[in-house]
């Protein structure tokens, strides 16, 4: 791992593969966090995806309550082990650990029959394929500050690659920010350890960049501006078009 700071304060961090990809990890939390989310969304039916020995983050998946509403897909598993944080972190013990969610629209498809998609089962993992990317890139994320003995938090920025390859079919977006965003605080588990949860934004390759030049607060800003939709839409306008700087190629 190497890193350098960006022209607006961030640290870039540059990985090579792990020696060890695959950290123990058995879901400590898991009705903890199921607990938090059910009062976070009340009223919704639940099924977990886990997939044996294909990763060690579960997913799980709140169906909406109407028809306009918005599936809530979250994870476990990311925050039984601490974060590896920089040694001058302020408050070490509010950011060791954490989990990750993300809005789906109603109209999401999880490989369920019509009339099971709201009924409390748990998952097979047998997605369209089209519809199977934000399972896989949570998983990704979970297992990745672990893998690489690192860390993930708010603000923090994430390409799909060195060229920004686009995340699934249909968009051009190649990457993710992390943000806080009102509805889920974070908990204290039984035995006192604080959990972050974080939520991932789908984003353009120019509004990484954006951050990267002017820092966190002025990329939500311009989300802010923008009315940047918080159930996923792979066809959102790119709310920093302009932008052509390169500082994470």
């Amino acid at each position: 791992m190497s890193q350098e700071t960006s022209p607006g304060g961030s640290t870039i961090y540059r990985y090579q593969d792990p020696s060890d990809p695959s950290p123990q990890i058995s879901g400590v939390y898991a009705r903890e966090i199921q607990a938090h989310f059910d009062q976070a969304f009340p009223d919704r039916q639940h099924f977990a995806i886990h997939v044996p020995d294909a990763s060690p983050i579960d997913v799980h998946i709140l169906p909406p309550k109407e028809k306009d509403g918005y599936y809530v897909i979250y994870t476990s598993g990311m925050s039984d082990l601490p974060m590896t944080l920089p040694p001058d972190i302020d408050e070490p013990e509010k950011w060791q650990y954490a989990e990750l969610y993300m809005f789906l629209p109603p109209t999401w498809q999880f490989g369920l029959p019509e009339d099971d998609r709201l009924s409390n089962k748990r998952s097979k993992g047998q997605f369209p394929p089209q519809y199977h990317w934000p399972v896989t890139l949570l998983r990704f994320l979970g297992q990745f500050p672990h893998a690489y003995k690192t860390w993930l938090g708010w603000g923090h920025t994430m390409p799909n690659g060195p060229s920004y390859a686009p995340i699934c079919e249909g968009t051009t977006m190649g990457g993710v920010v992390l943000d806080i965003i009102r509805g889920v605080p974070p908990m204290e588990t039984r035995d006192g350890k604080r959990v972050n949860f974080f939520f991932v934004i789908p984003a353009y390759k120019e509004e990484i960049e954006y951050k990267l030049k002017y820092g966190m607060k002025a990329l939500t800003d311009r989300f802010a501006e923008g009315d940047l939709p918080l159930v996923v839409d792979i066809r959102r306008p790119n709310l920093c078009p302009d932008f052509k700087e390169v500082l994470d190629g």
